[in-house]
């Protein structure tokens, strides 16, 4: 996980602390998803623009809340970006809002890495287990597909990872191996 810039954080805390107030947390969660989900890498071009007059960005942003569907707070939010020229930020903020996000929701985000696409009973299994050592935590999954783990599972947690894969096993018999041979 890269690092988020202090500037990101400020951003991400302060809109927080505002929907929070708000009571429109998860709103304003589900509006900068889909901005995150959507936005044109053209579209942000033109709001970087340098050249760009105020009046001018005054406009695309009224459009970009329109298309989006945004409210209020968050389309002030998004002005504050874009005239302090910070919309490059955006996804350093978005990261930073969903991790308070989780954990103001009591959230633990659990990253389970299958060699291919595993079967719902497994998962389920998978987050039975972790429910039962965070049992004060609502557990929510994110699967990945990494092909080159072979077979078995990795689970990251955080910083911490448990690795049950096939490749890691073969690994670790290897380096047996080589440690009798030499």
């Amino acid at each position: 996980m890269p690092r988020i810039s202090v500037v990101a954080k400020k951003y991400a805390k302060s809109i927080f602390l505002v929907a929070r107030k708000n009571n429109n947390l998860n709103e304003v969660y589900e509006e900068l998803n889909a901005f995150k989900q959507n936005f044109s890498s053209s579209f942000s071009h033109e709001l970087k623009n340098p050249v760009i007059s105020k009046n001018d960005l005054d406009k695309i942003i009224k459009e970009v809340a329109k298309k989006f569907k945004l409210g209020s707070l968050t389309t002030n939010f998004f002005a504050s970006i874009v005239r302090n020229r910070r919309l490059n930020l955006f996804p350093e903020i978005f990261e930073e809002f969903c991790r308070m996000h989780r954990e103001y929701q009591n959230i633990l985000e659990v990253e389970l890495i299958f060699a291919s696409e595993p079967k719902k009973d497994q998962v389920e299994q998978v987050k039975m287990v972790i429910g039962k050592k965070y049992p004060d935590k609502k557990i929510a999954t994110r699967i990945l597909i990494k092909e080159k783990i072979l077979g078995g599972m990795q689970i990251k947690i955080g910083s911490q990872m448990v690795d049950g894969s096939l490749k890691n096993q073969l690994d670790l018999i290897k380096k047996e191996c080589l440690g009798v041979i030499n």
